[in-house]
C-alpha cells in the first residue's frame, strides 16, 4: 500500500515572500484606487509572472493592462465608457474592491451580497469587450488585502460565470496564499 501523496513544503525564500506579501497587505486601510494596482503588481511578482504592460493609446493593443477602457452599447443607440480594473486578453478580466467584512472580519450577507455585486460587473466588462478579443475565460475579484475570488467560463460565449475550481475553493483568503496548491491555482 502506497501512502497519499503530499506536497513538499514551499521553498523557504518562497515562503517568507509570502507571509511578507501578507504583512504588507493585512492591514492596508487605503482605498481601492489607491491601493489596487499595488496589490495585483506585488500579487504578480509573488506568482512569478509578468506584471501588467503600460496602457496604449489604442485599446486593440492593450492586451495585459490596468484601466482597460470598454464600451457599453445601450438600447438606445447611445453609448458609456467604463474601465476594468485589470484585463489580460485571453485570460482574465479583474476587478477590485475594497470592502468592509463583519465584526472580526466576519463574512456577513452584506459582504457576500457585495462581492456578487463586484461580480456582476466584472461579468459585464467581460461582455462589452470586443467580440474579436474573445471573452475571458475567467473572472477574478479581489476585495485589496483580504480575499480573491475566482470564477469561470470555459466556452467563453460570456455566458455563466461560475465559481473556480467550485463554490467551497473559489474564495481565496489572503492567508491561503501561503499554500503552494493556491498559488498554483492563481497561476
Amino acid at each position: 500500500m502506497h501512502a497519499a501523496p503530499t506536497n513538499p513544503p514551499p521553498p523557504p525564500e518562497a515562503d517568507a515572500a509570502a507571509s511578507a506579501y501578507i504583512a504588507r497587505w493585512r492591514d492596508a486601510g487605503g482605498s481601492e484606487r489607491a491601493n489596487y494596482q499595488l496589490f495585483v503588481g506585488e500579487l504578480c511578482a509573488l506568482l512569478g509572472l509578468p506584471a501588467p504592460e503600460p496602457a496604449q493609446g489604442d485599446e486593440r493593443d492593450n492586451a495585459y493592462v490596468f484601466e482597460r477602457r470598454v464600451s457599453f452599447a445601450h438600447g438606445d443607440g447611445s453609448a458609456s465608457a467604463g474601465f476594468i480594473d485589470c484585463y489580460r486578453r485571453g485570460a482574465f478580466v479583474l476587478e477590485a474592491k475594497k470592502l468592509k467584512a463583519g465584526k472580526d472580519g466576519a463574512l456577513t450577507k452584506g459582504f457576500d451580497d457585495a462581492l456578487l455585486r463586484v461580480r456582476a460587473q466584472a461579468e459585464g466588462y467581460a461582455r462589452a469587450l470586443p467580440a474579436v478579443a474573445g471573452r475571458p475565460p475567467f473572472l477574478v475579484v479581489v476585495d485589496v488585502g483580504h480575499r480573491i475570488e475566482l470564477y469561470s467560463e470555459f466556452s467563453r460565449s460570456g455566458g455563466s460565470y461560475v465559481p473556480f475550481q467550485d463554490p467551497r475553493s473559489h474564495r481565496i483568503a489572503l492567508d491561503d496564499l501561503r499554500k503552494p496548491e493556491i498559488l498554483d491555482r492563481l497561476r
